[in-house]
């Protein structure tokens, strides 16, 4: 049984379920249940692997594993479905052992035609087809935060090549270009002609008003972007900068649209700094810090902190409401990767301004004064 798994942002080979280890094959598995007046396995039995810890439950006629019957592996994932003449034939189900699950078309034991990837919580995070156990042609992936990467697969099951798609949460904007094995390479601004679909990739036209080639372009300690300049297109259809209507707060983010709830309005990108760095510095450099996880800290540093030099991205623009209509989510975007976002928690108006509770928590080292910027406990 396979040891690797994929994931909502894989774009290799799928190998679930399709066939026994090397180990399992050559083990001699020790039966029980119902047998036939020859002895051999018929009804209801179970075959158990003991040295890699595996079995299978179900029916047998003859000897041979027919209709429903389910193997369990060693790593509590497991794969149901119907046999016929010991092979799985039909739609099965595998579940990963993190509570995915996949289903997928079988003949004759092999993986063969349309399967689908399914969250825990039951949504679509993978749509695509098998031939010979392998991926094979269209293959959208969809992540938890609802973008969605799509295209016709190489030799070897990857997205990689040209006229791969990445599809923004409003299932309309795109960057369309070349990517390998799921990562950008340079493509171009789109919006899609028509909808998405499990069986042709989508129609698009590029953006003539954003010209730029853009790339995979994960931030670091000293480097911000490598085109501070280059808005994303996404964000700037949604969102500008403009004087604040909060006393005191220089710039804030403005709607230019109507927003629904669970919108991402914008995104919060910068460079990625310890918990360590940040929390041993004053806080007046702490203007526009965000922690992204337990290990870094995303932030845009004041001498970036201007439109006129870092625009691409506007999150940090965001001001602190203790009422806010927005809050801070985590974003997976294929320029930047890893970062937060600015997501609507109701309906906001054109127009409107945006705000985020900024949740500060923090203590004086060692002891439990609060540590906090002096307009913020105001």
């Amino acid at each position: 049984m396979p040891e690797s798994r994929t994931s909502e942002t894989d774009s290799g080979e799928d190998d679930s379920g399709s066939s026994l280890d090397e180990d399992e094959e050559e083990e001699e598995p020790v039966y029980q249940g119902k047998r036939s007046c020859d002895g051999a396995p018929h009804g209801r039995g179970t075959l158990f692997w003991s040295k890699v810890g595996n079995r299978f439950e179900g029916r047998f006629l003859h000897g041979k594993k027919q209709g429903r019957g389910t193997l369990y592996f060693r790593d509590e994932s497991s794969l149901s479905g119907t046999y016929v003449d010991d092979e799985l034939e039909g739609v099965a189900t595998y579940v990963y052992a993190d509570g995915r699950y996949m289903e997928a078309r079988y003949e004759k034991g092999d993986m063969n035609g349309r399967f689908t990837e399914y969250s825990p919580e039951g949504d679509v995070i993978v749509r695509g087809y098998h031939k010979d156990n392998a991926r094979s042609g269209l293959l959208r992936l969809t992540d938890e935060f609802g973008g969605t990467l799509a295209g016709v697969v190489n030799g070897e099951g990857l997205l990689s090549g040209n006229n791969i798609v990445y599809v923004y949460p409003d299932h309309r904007t795109a960057l369309v270009g070349t990517f390998e094995d799921g990562v950008m390479k340079a493509a171009k601004a789109a919006t899609l002609a028509s909808d998405m679909s499990d069986d042709v990739m989508p129609r698009f036209e590029y953006r003539t008003d954003y010209p730029a080639t853009l790339e995979f372009d994960q931030s670091a300690r000293d480097c911000i972007s490598r085109n501070p300049s280059v808005p994303d297109h996404y964000e700037q259809d949604r969102v500008h900068v403009a004087l604040s209507a909060i006393p005191g707060a220089g710039e804030g983010l403005f709607a230019k649209r109507d927003l629904d709830a669970d919108t991402v309005a914008s995104f919060y990108n910068g460079v990625r700094l310890s918990h360590e760095e940040v929390d041993g510095r004053d806080w007046s450099l702490n203007d526009n810090t965000i922690s992204l996880d337990d290990e870094a800290v995303i932030d845009v540093p004041r001498s970036w902190s201007s439109v006129e030099r870092y625009r691409a991205s506007l999150g940090h623009k965001a001001n602190h409401s203790s009422s806010p209509n927005c809050k801070y989510d985590h974003f997976v975007h294929p320029r930047f990767g890893p970062i937060k976002c600015v997501r609507t928690v109701r309906h906001v108006s054109a127009g409107e301004e945006l705000t985020c509770d900024y949740g500060y928590h923090h203590k004086l080292p060692g002891s439990e004064i609060d540590d906090l910027p002096s307009w913020f406990k105001s």
